[in-house]
């Protein structure tokens, strides 16, 4: 998946981060490419004193249990056949996992290919596109209207534009993503999907995604589609006196 569209979403400063994350293939692209072996991060690490350590032993001692809640976000990618209607069939959720974004994008011809900016994504001259979670349909309304070569396409400028409002539920001015509808057009043109509104009857259920998208021509070749997926993901932190485990 390209590491722009994850800053994409939820970085501050959009083009500031993707012209720096950028600047190795940027400066590059002239040379052998170079694939890395090996990532790391490094991740803090938290050591209680004596008489916290003392309090968290004689916890797990009685035996408790806490549930925790968090968003997982899972990554997939296709190659998009040269159709005008495609259709993409993502893995099977299950409860307690629910999808709650669904974010796609396309790219042309930007894969392994170092002479290509990878943090632009194409519109492909899409028309429609709408997610199916079961029998559920959102939007539930079609996007009837877009065409990117008329200028039509502010219900999907809109949706993206409001996800950071509506993900962190912060003001539209302090998460704005100061992308402009020209800029949306030609250099980020990602497809948002609010699904948090569920039928009661999925909550317990397997969830089965499909993402269906119409076009005003055949789509290119060496076209891909990339979807980011937000779930909602809980566990259970069981102590059995002596240690704890995750249920």
């Amino acid at each position: 998946m390209p590491r722009s569209l994850y800053y994409c979403l939820f970085a501050p400063h959009i083009c500031m981060v993707l012209y720096f994350m950028h600047i190795p293939f940027m400066v590059n692209h002239t040379i052998n490419a170079t694939s890395p072996e090996r990532l790391q991060q490094y991740m803090p690490h938290v050591l209680p004193n004596d008489q916290e350590k003392l309090a968290l032993y004689k916890t797990i001692e009685s035996k408790p249990s806490f549930p925790v809640g968090y968003r997982m976000i899972q990554c997939d990618w296709i190659s998009v056949p040269q159709t005008r209607n495609f259709t993409w069939r993502l893995l099977v959720k299950s409860a307690p996992e629910k999808p709650r974004w669904i974010i796609v994008v396309f790219q042309t011809d930007k894969s392994r290919n170092q002479q290509r900016n990878p943090s632009i994504f194409d519109h492909c001259n899409l028309t429609n596109m709408f997610v199916m979670l079961n029998s559920g349909r959102y939007p539930k309304i079609d996007y009837d209207n877009t065409n990117f070569t008329q200028q039509k396409f502010s219900r999907v400028y809109g949706d993206a534009a409001a996800f950071r409002t509506k993900f962190y539920n912060v003001e539209e001015l302090i998460s704005s993503p100061n992308i402009t509808p020209a800029d949306y057009k030609e250099l980020f043109s990602m497809f948002v999907f609010d699904v948090t509104k569920q039928s009661e009857k999925l909550k317990n259920s397997v969830t089965d995604i499909q993402i269906k998208a119409q076009f005003s021509a055949s789509v290119v070749a060496s076209t891909e589609s990339f979807t980011v997926v937000i779930n909602d993901k809980s566990l259970i932190f069981q102590s059995d006196g002596q240690k704890m485990r995750i249920d």
